[in-house]
C-alpha cells in the first residue's frame, strides 16, 4: 500500500494473484475493473474489513477488536509495542470518515476519436444499475489521437451504523497528453441509505467512447482510515 493508513484493497499491478492486470477493453459498454486470480481475473470489490484474526477464548488487544480498550491509539500501521492494529469489527467504521482511492494509468486506442470515463460505485453486485455512483472523472474526456493517460478518484466518505447512511464528497483527475480534467471537491449526490457494514463495498468501472482496443492498469484501489 502507498499509505500507512491503507487498511484494505490492492496497491500493486502485476500478473500474479491479488494484483491488478493490464486490462484490455475493446467495447463501449461500461466495464468493471478487475483483479488477478489464480485462474484468470475477476471484478474487484474493495470491502471495508469488519473482522480480524481468530483469537479463540482470548480477548484481542486491539481497540478495533475489543472496544473496551480505549486508552490506545488507533494507528493502523502499529503501536510502540510493535503489535499491529489490523483488527476490525462491524462498528469500526461507524461515525468515522474514511477514504476510498483509485489511481491508474493506461493507453487509449483511437478510432477517429476516443474518450474515457472512470466511475466509482458503492455496491456488491456486478449489475451496475443496482449500485450507487459515488464519484467520477467527469464528462467524457477526449483522447482524440489515442495514447497514454492517467487518472484518479478519491472519495472521502462517512457512514454510521445507526442511520445506515453513506455520504461524502470526492475529487478526481484524468490527464491525456498535455490536457487534464480535474473535478473540484464535489458532494456525493447519491446519498446511499440502508447501508449495513457488510455493504461497505466499492467497485470501479471504465467506459470508452468507441471500441478501439485500449488498456487500463490500476495502480491502487484502497481504503484509508482518516
Amino acid at each position: 500500500m502507498a499509505n500507512p493508513a491503507s487498511v484494505a484493497g490492492v496497491g500493486f499491478s502485476g500478473t500474479v494473484r491479488n494484483t491488478f492486470p493490464v486490462q484490455t477493453v475493446a467495447a463501449t459498454a461500461e466495464t468493471i475493473l478487475t483483479v488477478n486470480t489464480d485462474t484468470g481475473t475477476t471484478p474487484f470489490f474493495l470491502v471495508a474489513p469488519s473482522g480480524g484474526k481468530v483469537y479463540g477464548a482470548t480477548s484481542g488487544l486491539d481497540i478495533n477488536a475489543n472496544q473496551a480498550i480505549t486508552q490506545r491509539g488507533q494507528e493502523i500501521y502499529g503501536v510502540p509495542s510493535g503489535e499491529s492494529n489490523d483488527q476490525f469489527n462491524t462498528s469500526s467504521w461507524s461515525g468515522r470518515e474514511f477514504k476510498v482511492r483509485l489511481t491508474g494509468t493506461g493507453n487509449a486506442g483511437a478510432n477517429g476519436a476516443q474518450s474515457l470515463v472512470f466511475n466509482l460505485y458503492q455496491g456488491t453486485s456486478t449489475t451496475l444499475g443496482s449500485n450507487k455512483l459515488l464519484g467520477t472523472t467527469g464528462a467524457a474526456f477526449a483522447a482524440v489521437a489515442g495514447g497514454g493517460f492517467n487518472f484518479s478518484i478519491e472519495a472521502t466518505l462517512l457512514w454510521d451504523a445507526t442511520s445506515q447512511i453513506l455520504s461524502g464528497s470526492y475529487t478526481s483527475n484524468i490527464a491525456f497528453g498535455s490536457v487534464s480534467q480535474f473535478t473540484i471537491p464535489t458532494v456525493v449526490s447519491n446519498v446511499v441509505t440502508g447501508v449495513t457494514a457488510a455493504n461497505l463495498s466499492f467497485l470501479a468501472t471504465v467506459t470508452l467512447g468507441n471500441a478501439a482496443s485500449s488498456t487500463v492498469s490500476v495502480q491502487e484501489f484502497v481504503l484509508d482510515r482518516v
